[in-house]
This record gives C-alpha cells, sequence and structure tokens, in this order.
C-alpha cells in the first residue's frame, strides 16, 4: 500500500542577490576580503581588470567599484589574458608597477 500521508516541502531555501546584498554589512569598521584586493590593486597602480565574472568574485568586484578601477568583463579567460597584455602594453601600466615592486 502506498503511504499517502501528506509530506511537508523540503526544499531548501533560495537566497538570491537581493537577498545577499541586504544581508551584507555597511558597518564602516568591517572591510571585506575584496576591499583589501582592491586596495592591494590601486596601490600597485592598477586602474583597470580584466575578468571573467564569477560569483566567487563579486566582492572584488565591488572592492573595485570603490576604489575607481575600472572593470572589463570578458566572455572567456583567454581573452582577458590577451586584452591584459594588449592594454599592459599600450599603457605601459604593467612595467610601472613591476618598477615599483622592485624598488
Amino acid at each position: 500500500m502506498l503511504d499517502t500521508a501528506a509530506k511537508t516541502s523540503t526544499k531548501p531555501t533560495m537566497t538570491t542577490a537581493e537577498d545577499t546584498l541586504k544581508q551584507k554589512t555597511r558597518d564602516s569598521n568591517v572591510i571585506s576580503g575584496g576591499h583589501l584586493v582592491a586596495t592591494a590593486l590601486k596601490s600597485e597602480g592598477v586602474d583597470t581588470i580584466f575578468t571573467l565574472c564569477g560569483g566567487h568574485i563579486i566582492d572584488s568586484y565591488d572592492g573595485c567599484v570603490d576604489e575607481g578601477i575600472r572593470i572589463i568583463d570578458v566572455r572567456h579567460e583567454q581573452v582577458a589574458a590577451h586584452a591584459a597584455d594588449g592594454y599592459a602594453r599600450q599603457t605601459g601600466n604593467a612595467m610601472m608597477a613591476a618598477q615599483k615592486a622592485a624598488t
């Protein structure tokens, strides 16, 4: 005989991006790892990043926006690498960062 008793729903609760942002602290005494990454990039003279978007680095994007670092999202890892290489060759930004690190 089949069990016909009503079963309670055991669906996991899903959070949306908006829910996650609502839970995020705006306390000025709390700094996220993504903001630390962005601060370090800015201190090295980075003004633009080339990236492939993913949920695991959204906080770094948030930090970059706050630091004034331009974010260029591409569709493939190789495109990001080639675009960053071309940008560095044309602007000299990567060379300046390497020179700062050497001194």
